[in-house]
């Protein structure tokens, strides 16, 4: 984002400095719950060069076989840890349940190498690590394989958890920093495949699982997927690649479920008829998707591929409330968004999608599969298109978009709006709605069929891009930032719980217009003169108001000498729940020696600058800061955390006190000029 700084006079400041949204506070919260609690149990060691017949209860003691781990019932606060750089051709099915605050832990000691577990694909349906009706369990650190021999076609799994039923199901699970590569299961179309095999699968009724900071590589059917039912499952930091069929899939997803901050590359490796995506969501309910890169997908299927995907079940079980935001998403042949049956509700909202429309299949943007529900919210995403003969729908679609940009670079050529199964143009109907989106260039745009679509506000000018481009990171994505000059500044309409902040974390405006596109600038605006400024005088002084004094003085002196000014600024024009930055400047007429001047916030600000004097005037207050004035000349001071604590408190007015608090001093003043003085006069500087 490009800040703009804000001149108010004596006013005030607004922003919440990159704010987690809640939904990521959440997460937070639930990796603090599943955190490791000190262990109280037994510490077992394994060691390819141990021995079974040990106790295995120290390093030099350690047992030798998984085998001899998996005759083992462990009890809670029991760890397992496994030799660094050790390897082991077998399959680990421990038993037992930890509990609260004493999970049972899989680890490695001795190094920084991940002990090696190789399944082997022996026998169909093998999982390397399993992990079946328990709960309370934590893994950690492994490098997990199950290969398949060469001719053989099996179902393999790399890491499964296999949780109960409804009435019994299992519950808080952990892997963490786990490599699982080559699980080469059979794929579609092969004796035993079956979909929900591949590198971690999170199977049955589980609840509270974080997989977090795992490496999958190289993985068929599946990278990372749930095929039961649960709640608070987080798919948290993965890299994902070389992925056969989906990336990423959470179904079954009953509440508290999210896909955060994953990179998933080059899933959706097959060339066949069958359908697969990057990160998606079946039978799902109020899942958030956020901060995943998706790239590099070429495969996929014919009416798949997607970097994205809301897939409804039955009408049962549909797919509903999911969030899709802040994601980047490029070089995707198979499209952006796909839009199943029985997807309800879905909110696609400040992601960055470039050069999402392929150049093989059906060369669409976003795929609707028989979706007629017309309440999806696509908002404030860039759509970048490159590649020439394209679609932007492929069906119908259905729903509402607003504050989008859409741009087809001069490569795009042949761009559609809508095609169907035949490639038929279909025109648009009632049931899509276009708010106030940017569609550039207008010549590509408004020749296409529009149909009785929903339409309002929407305009054709370059967005003005700071840097668009093509590439891997969210640090290019934000090259898609919108420059100073851009008509898409402020011309956006509003939409209530739209997540607070945008694709850069800035925070959104609260009302008014916010801008076109994934990125909100800092906003610019201009008060004028302070409220209200005086200073107050004690002693003999102390009932006399010097509110029209074109001076606010400061000094640290002995009864009656003594003097504290007042500023109070009103800021009704931030719509932001916080802001960036305020700084008050202020202009030193004079100083009689260095001196040290603290600025509060007073909780009182009711006074009025006519009528304030040393008796009346408020004292409950808070230190906000200080700044040693030496000279004449500006002086800036910090005052962020006052402002944002009136905002924070429904305020839009916040009263400073400018004090000196050393010892008395017949040179211990400062004179600053306040709002009556003809030039210099107290400026409040918001950034937000």
């Amino acid at each position: 984002m490009k800040k703009h700084t804000a001149l108010f006079f004596a006013a005030s400041l607004c922003f919440l400095a990159c704010s987690k949204p809640q939904e990521l506070q959440k997460l937070d919260g639930l990796k603090s719950s599943l955190a490791t609690a000190t262990a109280t149990g037994t510490v077992y060691y394994v060691d390819p060069d141990g021995n079974d017949s040990n106790a295995g209860t120290s390093d030099s003691n350690a047992w030798k076989t998984i085998a001899k781990v998996n005759t083992m019932t462990f009890s809670p606060g029991d760890q397992i840890l496994f030799k660094s750089g050790g390897v082991w051709n077998d399959t680990l099915r421990p038993k037992g349940s930890g509990s609260a605050g004493q999970p049972i832990i899989i680890d490695k000691y001795g190094g920084e190498a991940r002990p090696v577990i190789n399944g082997g694909g022996k026998v169909n349906n093998s999982k390397t690590l399993l992990l079946n009706r328990v709960s309370f369990w934590e893994v950690n650190n492994l490098e997990i394989t199950n290969t398949v021999p060469a001719g053989t076609t099996y179902a393999a799994t790399g890491i499964m958890v296999d949780g109960g039923n409804e009435a019994t199901p299992s519950s808080n699970i952990t892997i963490k920093n786990c490599y699982v590569h080559d699980v080469n299961a059979a794929k579609d179309f092969q004796t035993n495949f079956v979909k929900g095999t591949g590198g971690i699968i999170i199977a049955g009724k589980t609840d509270d699982v974080l997989v977090q900071s795992c490496h999958i590589k190289n993985c068929a059917v599946e990278g990372m997927r749930t095929v039961g039912t649960g709640k608070n499952i987080v798919f948290d930091n993965n890299l994902l690649e070389y992925i056969y069929g989906d990336g990423i899939v959470m179904a079954g997803a009953t509440g508290g479920c999210k896909v955060t901050h994953n990179t998933v590359y080059k899933a959706c490796m097959n060339t066949n008829s069958y359908n697969y995506a990057g990160i998606w969501t079946v039978k799902s309910k109020n899942t958030l998707v956020a901060y995943n890169e998706v790239y590099g997908m070429t495969g996929g299927g014919g009416n798949d591929g997607m970097a994205f995907d809301a897939d409804g079940y039955d009408a049962n079980s549909p797919t509903d409330g999911d969030i899709f935001e802040y994601n980047y998403s490029h070089d995707n042949n198979g499209g952006f968004m796909l839009f199943m049956y029985n997807s309800h509700n879905i909110t696609v909202r400040y992601n960055v999608s470039v050069n999402d429309i392929g150049t093989t299949g059906k060369k669409k943007l976003f795929l609707f599969n028989g979706s007629t529900n017309n309440n999806h919210q696509i908002y404030n995403n860039v759509f970048y298109i490159i590649n020439p003969g394209g679609t932007i729908f492929h069906n119908a679609p259905y729903g509402t978009y607003s504050n989008n940009i859409i741009y087809a670079a001069s490569t795009a050529t042949g761009l559609t709006l809508c095609r169907g199964d035949n490639g038929q143009s279909i025109p648009l109907t009632t049931q899509s709605r276009f708010y106030n989106n940017d569609l550039y260039p207008g010549s590509v745009f408004t020749a296409f069929n529009w149909g009785t679509a929903t339409r309002s506000n929407n305009f054709y000018d370059d967005p003005r891009f700071v840097n668009p481009g093509t590439g891997i990171g969210f640090p290019v994505a934000n090259g898609y930032n919108i420059g100073d000059t851009s008509r898409c500044r402020n011309a956006g309409i509003f939409i209530a719980n739209n997540g607070g902040i945008d694709f850069a974390g800035n925070s959104l405006p609260t009302s008014g217009n916010p801008d076109v596109g994934a990125f909100q600038h800092a906003v610019i605006s201009q008060a004028g003169s302070s409220l209200a400024d005086a200073y107050v005088r004690d002693g003999s002084y102390a009932g006399t108001n010097y509110g029209a004094d074109s001076l606010l003085v400061v000094k640290s002196d002995a009864t009656s000498y003594a003097r504290r000014s007042y500023l109070k600024f009103n800021f009704n024009q931030v719509g932001t729940a916080s802001v960036n930055a305020a700084n008050l400047s202020i202009y030193c007429a004079g100083t009689g020696m260095t001196n040290t001047v603290k600025i509060y916030s007073t909780a009182g600000k009711t006074w009025a600058e006519n009528a304030i004097t040393w008796n009346n005037a408020p004292k409950d207050t808070t230190l906000v800061g200080q700044v040693t004035v030496n000279a004449a000349g500006w002086y800036n001071m910090d005052v962020t955390s006052a402002v944002n604590r009136e905002l924070q408190a429904g305020s839009k007015t916040v009263s400073l006190l400018l004090m000196n608090t050393g010892p008395f001093n017949s040179n211990g003043y400062m004179t600053f000029y306040s709002k009556e003085a003809p030039g210099n006069k107290p400026v409040l500087q918001l950034t937000y």
